[in-house]
């Protein structure tokens, strides 16, 4: 008893957790401690504080955005009051963005929030420079006249716009930036094997397995990885050094694995069979990511390019290395298995050896690309270098459309808009009345169905629609989008408190994700429909 007391440490220092990583640990377990830092670091503009912008400003004050501006020159009136949260009767008659600002700022202390007086007419007078120290712009509900040439200039400056818009039980969001690349996009797996093509420390290991001659416990615990690797020796031994590759080679191959089980208890064998399809995949640069590597982004740096692509180049070259054998990095994952402890050990050393030794490849090319550009060794760290190898499977280039290409379609969106339309239900009807709505704001200063619920506004609405669906291509308004109009009609410009509050969700997932480079976000737009509880993305 007395050697096991003196075995235990006689002090042990508590993992001390501070109240920052409790107050946020839901989402550092979503985007770990560098996404909760480049949410933290941002600051976001609201371009009118009405319901659906002041909810999803609501859920991104919660998880910690670090600043926001609400712009807004309005009143709040009491139609403002019924639908946002964020307004109460003492806010009638003041202004609405300054009161929702107040309002949202005591959800989270942490987020700084303010306000500014500005109308719609001003924004695109102001000093561009003006626009540089937001990180994002949320515009929602605003004409295109003023609209584009905010984006135009957003555009330009690199600055990601999300555009939202919600009337009566429909919903449209957009974003617009011109790039947006994913290192993190979080995949199933990161798990890459690597069975038909080890290197020479793998393939030590495993054949150093002599199942023949292990006893009945020891071969239940023999790792599938090692498992698979015997048994393709054995298989291309007999297969003039081929692979598996039919249907029938690949159930011939598990047979093959199956007349080795010795016990019910040879768990590991029906681990190997089951990994078979993934096993005997050949091993390759995925198409879009070689497309990736080849882009022109990469492949003709300048002072200006980003990590993301300087990276990509470091990868690129590193693929037509001797050191690689024409593949990617390995990431050095290794899928939990039935093995004993020793044996899956050794099994992730050897993996992750071999990542490593690529990272440092990788690393060593990526200061010598940052040197040749001026720049310093230090500006791409050790941990960004490792998160892109690890990811390199999974990478992501997002190139949007700009909002001016969207109003004005080329003819193959036309032709998806147009086919769009033929479908039963589709939402792109919705996509179309929102477009008419706009029309009929500008030239009406108003909403539809705002004055008096009258036909008028319906056959106006609908002649709008037809103009729109004439220039690209259209001829008429079919049921289902005279039904759409219909509705906006009805809704008169009025927002719904349980749609702003889903488009608040939607859009504030999507801003999150495009902060923090983390996740795939939406490209690049879509549409919800309330009455049938639907919702469709298209690139547009």
């Amino acid at each position: 008893m007395q050697q096991i007391i003196d075995d235990v440490p006689r002090s042990v220092t508590p993992h001390i957790v501070s109240a920052r990583d409790r107050k946020y640990d839901r989402q550092l377990r979503l985007w770990a401690a560098n996404g909760q830092a480049a949410l933290e670091e941002a600051h976001v503009l609201l371009l009118t504080a009405s319901a659906a912008g002041a909810e999803i400003l609501k859920n991104l004050v919660l998880p910690g955005t670090g600043s926001f501006t609400v712009a807004d020159d309005k009143l709040a009136t009491e139609d403002d009051v019924d639908v946002n949260f964020f307004l109460d009767e003492s806010s009638i008659g003041q202004l609405r963005g300054a009161k929702v600002a107040e309002f949202l700022q005591e959800l989270n202390a942490d987020s700084v929030g303010r306000s500014e007086n500005l109308t719609l007419s001003q924004l695109d007078k102001l000093d561009p420079s003006y626009w540089e120290q937001y990180s994002l712009v949320i515009a929602h509900q605003i004409r295109p006249s003023v609209l584009l040439p905010i984006s135009k200039l957003l555009w330009e400056k690199k600055i990601p716009l999300v555009v939202s818009n919600s009337i009566g039980f429909y919903a449209r969001l957009r974003i617009i930036t011109p790039e947006h690349s994913v290192v993190e996009s979080h995949p199933d797996s990161t798990v890459d094997l690597r069975l038909d093509c080890p290197w020479p420390e793998l393939e030590e290991f495993a054949y150093e397995f002599k199942l023949e001659e292990l006893a009945e416990m020891d071969h239940a615990h023999v790792p599938y990885l090692v498992l698979l690797l015997l048994y393709l020796k054995q298989w291309k031994e007999t297969h003039n050094g081929e692979s598996p590759s039919t249907y029938a080679e690949k159930n011939e191959f598990k047979a093959l694995i199956r007349s080795g089980v010795q016990s019910n208890d040879d768990e590991n064998f029906e681990e190997a069979i089951n990994t078979v399809w993934r096993a005997t995949q050949a091993t390759t640069i995925p198409s879009d990511i070689q497309k990736i590597l080849n882009d022109s982004r990469a492949q003709n740096l300048g002072v200006t390019s980003s990590k993301f692509w300087i990276l990509a180049r470091a990868v690129s070259d590193f693929t037509k290395s001797s050191a690689s054998g024409g593949l990617l990095p390995l990431s050095g994952s290794v899928p939990d298995m039935k093995a004993d402890t020793t044996s899956y050990v050794t099994l992730q050393s050897i993996y992750r050896t071999k990542a490593r030794k690529d990272r440092d490849w990788v690393a060593g090319r990526v200061n010598e690309l940052l040197l040749s550009l001026g720049r310093s060794a230090a500006a791409i760290s050790g941990d960004e270098v490792d998160t892109f190898c690890k990811f390199s499977r999974n990478l992501v280039v997002l190139d949007y459309r700009s909002l001016e290409d969207e109003y004005m379609p080329s003819t193959a969106n036309s032709k998806k808009i147009l086919r769009e339309l033929e479908e039963e239900n589709s939402l792109m009807s919705v996509y179309v009345g929102f477009r008419a709505v706009e029309v009929f704001e500008e030239r009406e200063g108003r909403y539809p169905g705002t004055l008096d619920y009258t036909e008028d506004d319906e056959v106006i609405l609908e002649a709008i629609a037809l103009e729109i669906i004439t220039s690209i291509g259209g001829s008429v308004v079919n049921e289902r989008t005279s039904s759409v109009l219909k509705e906006f009609v009805r809704y008169g410009g009025g927002e719904l408190h349980n749609i702003s509050s889903l488009l608040g969700g939607i859009g504030a997932q999507e801003i999150v994700k495009i902060i923090t480079r983390q996740y795939v976000p939406l490209a690049n737009t879509t549409i919800f429909d309330g009455i049938q509880s639907v919702s469709a993305v298209w690139e547009l």
